[in-house]
This record gives C-alpha cells, sequence and structure tokens, in this order.
C-alpha cells in the first residue's frame, strides 16, 4: 500500500457515517426524570438558545449550497446527513424543553437581532451570496469547512458549560449522547480544514478575513441580541468564559496559516 492509498483509507468515512446516522433520541431521553426535579430557569434559556442554533441547519445550508461548495460531492453527501442528525439534536432538546415547562426552541417571536455593521457580511442574502462566491471559487469551501469546525468547537464548550450549570444527571446522559454525536461532526470538519488550509494560500486569505468578523456560534447572527447577549455572558463571560474564548482562540490559531491575531479576533467575537 502507498502512503497515499494509506491517507485516503485513513480519511473520514462518510459512507460509513451515513449508514450510521443517528435518528430520533426520544426513546433515551428519560424525560421522567425531570418531573421531580427540573432544570433551573438559566438552564432551560441555555437549552433553548442551542436547540435553535440546532435547528437551523435550512438556513446554513441555504447559504453553503450556493457556492463552490454544493459541487464537491463528499462534501455535500456529508451535510445531507449531518443536517439529519442536528434535526433529531435540536428535537431531543424540544422534547425535553417540553418536559421543564418550556415552549420549543422555534416557537414564539425571536426578537430585536443585534446591530453590528461589522457583522453586515453574515447576513447576506443567498442570491448575493452566489454572486460574490463566483470569485471566490474552491478554496470557499475550505472557509467553510474551517468555520464548521469552530462552530463545533463553540457549541461544545457550550453544551459542557450547559452541563455544569444544569447539575442535572438525566440531562447529562443526553448531553453525553450529543456529545457523541456532534464528535463525528467535529472530525470531519477537522479533517477538511487541517487539508484545505495547508494546501491553499487562497483559503488561508479568505478564512482570514471571513472569521475576522464572523459571529459564533453559527447562526447567532439571525438570533436576537437579547439571547445572544445571554449566551456570551453564560459562556464566556468572567474570567472562567475568558479561559474558555482564549482555548478556542488559541485552537483556531493553531490551524495550518492562521495566526495568533485571527484566534484573537475569534475570541473576542465569543465575549462580544
Amino acid at each position: 500500500m502507498t502512503s497515499t492509498d494509506a491517507a485516503s483509507s485513513a480519511r473520514f468515512d462518510v459512507r460509513a457515517f451515513a449508514s450510521t446516522a443517528r435518528g430520533t433520541l426520544r426513546p433515551e431521553l428519560q424525560l421522567e426524570g425531570y418531573e421531580a426535579s427540573q432544570l433551573s430557569p438559566e438552564a432551560v434559556h441555555l437549552l433553548r438558545y442551542l436547540g435553535r442554533l440546532e435547528s437551523a441547519t435550512m438556513e446554513q445550508l441555504r447559504n453553503l449550497l450556493v457556492t463552490a461548495t454544493h459541487k464537491d460531492a463528499r462534501v455535500t453527501a456529508f451535510l445531507v446527513t449531518w443536517a439529519f442528525e442536528k434535526f433529531w439534536i435540536a428535537d431531543a432538546i424540544d422534547q425535553i424543553l417540553g418536559a421543564n415547562g418550556s415552549i420549543g426552541a422555534q416557537v414564539g417571536d425571536e426578537g430585536t437581532p443585534r446591530s453590528d455593521r461589522s457583522e453586515s457580511a453574515e447576513r447576506r442574502g443567498p442570491i448575493r451570496r452566489a454572486i460574490l462566491a463566483m470569485g471566490q471559487g474552491v478554496p470557499l469551501t475550505g472557509v467553510h469547512m474551517t468555520a464548521g469546525l469552530i462552530d463545533e468547537w463553540v457549541m461544545a464548550t457550550a453544551y459542557e458549560r450547559l452541563d455544569a450549570v444544569a447539575g442535572h444527571p438525566t440531562l447529562s446522559a443526553t448531553l453525553d449522547t450529543i456529545r457523541g454525536i456532534k464528535a463525528r461532526h467535529e472530525s470531519f470538519f477537522a479533517e477538511e480544514a487541517h487539508r484545505r488550509l495547508a494546501e491553499s494560500a487562497k483559503t488561508v486569505k479568505q478564512a482570514t478575513s471571513q472569521l475576522s468578523h464572523a459571529a459564533w456560534p453559527i447562526g447567532a447572527v439571525d438570533r436576537s441580541d437579547a439571547d445572544r447577549t445571554f449566551f456570551e455572558q453564560i459562556v464566556f463571560g468572567g474570567a472562567d468564559g475568558l479561559q474558555r474564548a482564549t482555548t478556542i482562540g488559541n485552537r483556531v490559531a493553531e490551524l495550518p496559516g492562521l495566526t495568533p491575531q485571527t484566534g484573537d479576533a475569534v475570541a473576542r467575537k465569543l465575549r462580544s
């Protein structure tokens, strides 16, 4: 076997990922565990926000699939299963919210979004994105993979924080399952981001530009200012939150071609 063959065989197996996709989590949620011990209002708020983000896959795919990313068959195949699994994660969160007397993550008024001129690029619609993507080409796929990886880091940090805030064994068991599902998502994004950044200076340049103003987690730009502020304070506020943001920023800086300045920009946006 050649080194090329070995590298190929070690790649993330998209076909196996699709064939072992996790569907509904309802049978294992143990919702009766919330009857005698409800989640705190703070935990419910954070859980609901995370559920809203997990359910926003169509918003994300709408922005991705008008670019060169949709022409990459392997990436597109992954995203189909990724969206399927995120749908069921959001469904599980809605079931838990209901068991704790809360409305679903997608129910109710979204609220007034944050007004931040630095995030204007994040608010571009699919038509404008498609036009701009014509000049960015294939390197943009690497940017999407890099953003996806960072988003997984941010969400993993948020789920860990939720677990600590809630301190609820029933929720902890479900969060362990969710983290296991999302670990595979992170593996794919990590592989693609590292490879594409290492192979393309254009990808590095585009990623550096976009990461300097991106809102986190992905989809936050469409959420209400009040919810974003709550998320930033509970996950990345205070000395402990600063350390969590700095850790993510350091991981960004370690990606091929990226710099400490880019990592610092991401860390700042997590706390903005």
